[in-house]
């Protein structure tokens, strides 16, 4: 249960955020630089000359300093002092003169904006000697027993030190690299400068990680869970050896440093240990950093090259497959450019003289393809004519594939003897649809729970397999080397 004071608001705080903070703020700093010369009083009229110095004040009256004094006053920023001289006029009675002076939550707070301020000015970095220092300290918990109490809560520290810098160092490099200043960086062509180093860095932080992390995973899994809470007992007996104010010991104090102590020790073996660890998320990240770094920067290169001409690329390309002899060559080169280096993939609506999918790109009949201009304002010719009849076309590309389907069914049925495709025992070579067909037959089967299968044509056969032997399948392309199988039907293969 939280404490009552805990939940409620900070007014010394309220400065840093109203509406007016662009005069409450540079009062609160002025009060804290004189505070650090150890001018720790100052008069209205001394805050005034020193605002007065900075850009925007020179119009600033003492009247307003004076209200705005009092707000700071009443948010317990600033604590007033009665000036003891007496006044020497009637103006200097009715405003009485105060010495302010700065509260302690207010030296704290005007602190923290300015580590906070400066936190951006901070380089983050990949060091490893975190990693050296934790296979230190475990190397010597083994022998906590023979060090004074003293010697443990120091080294208890060290330890706390090496994990706490580790864990945000990491964190601090990694959220400035997925920050807005590395993302407009990344966008720059000075990134492909910068990403070899970027990746040399990684690489060398990302192996000295898998090292350091089997190792220190490996002295975390030596402790036993009763060397473990040996090892929690001495720092607990070492905590209570130093002295502490009444004020700092809560009524169960001993119970919560026992809890933080052994959620630092949980959190260490989560950092190290296991599939799912902290360094493994840490060493996929990375490696996620590095490939997008390598993709950023091609994409930047192919930007770069974006200003060349197609038109004259390609009129280079079709010179040099026109000056080609053989074909060969020229897959060679569409190799080189439409492989996997530089893919491109072309969509366009065509009849198809067969849908095989087993059917090569080079036994396609060449197609024209008319391109259209990429321009809002361009407008197809309409043909207004009627749609063509093509009946007679359909009706012969069906006839075409019936008969095609129908020899392709005779050439295959004709190599089962006796309900039997033995696949070892052909003599006749096969046709490459044979084999596609042979081989569908044969995967269909071998997925079967029960081994049975069906073909296109109706018919039920179960695959019987020769373990441990071979057979050569001889083809009109080339021979198969697969295991050794037959098909059984249950009748006559002819049906």
């Amino acid at each position: 249960m939280f404490q009552a004071d805990l939940l409620e608001s900070i007014p010394e705080t309220r400065y840093l955020s109203v509406d007016n903070y662009t005069i409450y703020r540079p009062i609160m700093r002025i009060f804290y630089l004189e505070h650090q010369k150890m001018h720790y009083q100052m008069d209205r009229d001394t805050v005034l000359s020193l605002l007065q110095q900075q850009a925007g004040f020179a119009d600033y009256t003492p009247e307003r300093l004076t209200l705005d004094l009092q707000q700071l006053v009443s948010w317990k920023n600033l604590t007033p002092i009665q000036d003891p001289r007496k006044p020497r006029t009637i103006a200097e009675f009715k405003n009485r003169q105060f010495q302010y002076m700065m509260s302690q939550p207010a030296i704290e707070i005007e602190r923290m904006t300015i580590t906070l301020e400066n936190l951006s000015a901070r380089v983050s970095g990949l060091s490893i000697s975190p990693f050296r220092r934790i296979r230190e300290d475990l190397r010597k918990a083994e022998r906590l027993d023979e060090l004074p109490l003293r010697e443990v809560h120091a080294w208890w520290q060290d330890l706390q030190e090496d994990f706490q810098r580790l864990s945000k160092n990491h964190q601090d490099y990694l959220r400035e690299f997925y920050g807005p200043g590395m993302e407009m960086q990344m966008k720059s062509v000075d990134f492909i400068l910068y990403k070899q180093h970027l990746i040399r860095y990684l690489e060398e932080f990302v192996q000295d990680l898998q090292r350091s992390a089997a190792q220190i995973d490996a002295q975390l899994e030596r402790f036993t869970p009763e060397q473990t809470e040996h090892i929690l007992d001495l720092v607990q007996r070492s905590e209570l050896e130093i002295p502490r104010p009444q004020s700092e010991q809560s009524p169960n104090w001993e119970a919560e440093l026992r809890a933080r102590n052994l959620g630092v020790w949980q959190s260490l073996s989560d950092w190290f240990i296991g599939s799912e660890s902290t360094a493994r998320q840490v060493l996929n990240v990375t490696n996620e950093v590095i490939r997008r770094t390598v993709q950023n920067a091609a994409l930047l290169v192919q930007m770069e090259n974006m200003g060349v001409s197609n038109k004259a690329e390609l009129n280079h390309l079709l010179t040099l497959f026109a000056g080609f002899q053989s074909v060969d060559e020229a897959h060679r080169l569409s190799a080189l450019v439409f492989g996997v280096q530089q893919v491109r993939h072309f969509t366009f609506f065509a009849i198809r003289e067969s849908e095989r999918v087993d059917l090569s790109t080079y036994e396609e009949p060449p197609f024209e393809y008319p391109l259209q201009p990429r321009t809002r304002t361009y407008k197809p010719r309409l043909d207004r004519s009627g749609f063509p009849d093509k009946s007679a076309e359909k009706a012969a590309q069906r006839q075409k594939i019936l008969e095609e389907e129908q020899a392709l069914r005779q050439e295959v049925l004709s190599y089962i003897q006796d309900g039997t495709l033995d696949l070892a025992a052909l003599e006749r070579p096969v046709s490459p649809a044979v084999r596609t067909v042979f081989l569908s037959w044969v995967a269909a089967a071998n997925l079967s729970p029960d081994g049975w299968g069906q073909t296109q044509y109706g018919q039920r056969y179960t695959l019987k397999k020769r373990a441990g032997q071979t057979c050569t399948l001889v083809c009109t392309d080339g021979t198969l080397t697969m295991p050794s199988c037959a098909l059984l039907f249950e009748e006559a293969g002819h049906g």
